[in-house]
């Protein structure tokens, strides 16, 4: 039986390169296709960990049906009908052609495979069909870190407005939780790796079936975390009520926990959210 496909999940600048390495430590095949600091000329900070050709049809997905994560329309809901549109259908064939290829070289190194893309989350009903094509299951890791401090840090990186990535901020983990319903996943949280980095490491290794290479993990934590990078401090930014209410929810969530009528709750709200925003004529509605 085939291993279940590993989604790492979460907001950019949210610790995903992180756990993408940490996962990979623990068994988890990433693929040959990932994007380091050498796959660039200008060498970012660290590594993304990301599968290159993964990211580039993500990229154009987005671009294609205006979500793209660099523009004020990022955090608006994808119509229903957008995943069978012919271009998204080319762009969808494309990453089953990976998925398939992927899955196969996974197979003969008997590896799980998984992979890492903020971009993703948004895209997820269009992976759920190319599993559902092939019989496959998958698994869920989402990496959550203070939603003040990502949005002000994001804001920045992607120069878009604070507001915009912040609604992209509770747009991703929202549809991270719708998602991810009834299959298995563990939120895993950023500070803790500073914080709480024994017990971390420990139900890490334990939702990836490694259980015994938890102290390997915890070494590799430490050696890739410098506590003086650590912005201790949100920035001055006043967050909504939504989004305070969907980062305590996750933070419930963390260790394996499933508060699933706090988790109802907050998909019904964003579902009433959405449909507000239906109404509206520019599209927008208070969060």
């Amino acid at each position: 039986m085939t291993a279940p496909v590993t989604f790492i999940l979460g907001m950019h600048n949210s610790g995903t390169s992180l756990l993408a390495r940490l996962a990979a430590l623990l068994g988890l095949e990433l693929g040959p296709e990932v994007l380091t600091r050498d796959s660039f000329e200008a060498k970012p900070a660290y590594d993304y960990w990301e599968h290159a050709g993964i990211v580039e049809l993500q990229d154009e997905a987005l671009h294609r049906l205006g979500r793209h994560w660099g523009t004020p329309q990022s955090h608006l809901p994808i119509p229903p009908e957008a995943w069978s549109l012919p271009e998204i259908t080319r762009i969808a064939e494309a990453l089953g052609a990976i998925l398939d290829r992927e899955l196969a070289a996974a197979r003969s190194s008997n590896r799980p495979w998984g992979f890492k893309d903020p971009r993703t989350v948004r895209l997820l009903p269009l992976w759920r069909r190319l599993l559902a094509k092939r019989g496959l299951e998958a698994r869920y890791l989402i990496s959550l870190r203070d939603p003040a401090i990502v949005t002000a840090s994001f804001a920045d990186k992607g120069r878009v407005a604070p507001a915009d990535a912040e609604a992209l901020w509770r747009r991703s983990y929202l549809e991270a939780l719708a998602g991810s319903a009834g299959a298995p996943r563990l939120v895993v949280d950023y500070d803790a790796w500073l914080d709480q980095p024994e017990t971390q490491a420990a139900a890490l290794a334990e939702f990836l079936g490694q259980p015994q290479a938890a102290d390997a993990a915890l070494a590799a934590v430490r050696a890739a975390i410098d506590p003086a990078l650590r912005r201790t401090h949100a920035a001055p930014l006043r967050l909504a009520p939504f989004t305070v209410a969907t980062a305590e929810c996750l933070r419930a969530m963390i260790g394996g926990r499933e508060p699933e009528a706090r988790i109802a709750a907050l998909l019904d709200r964003a579902a009433a959210a959405d449909r507000r925003a239906a109404a509206r004529p520019d599209g927008t509605a208070a969060a």
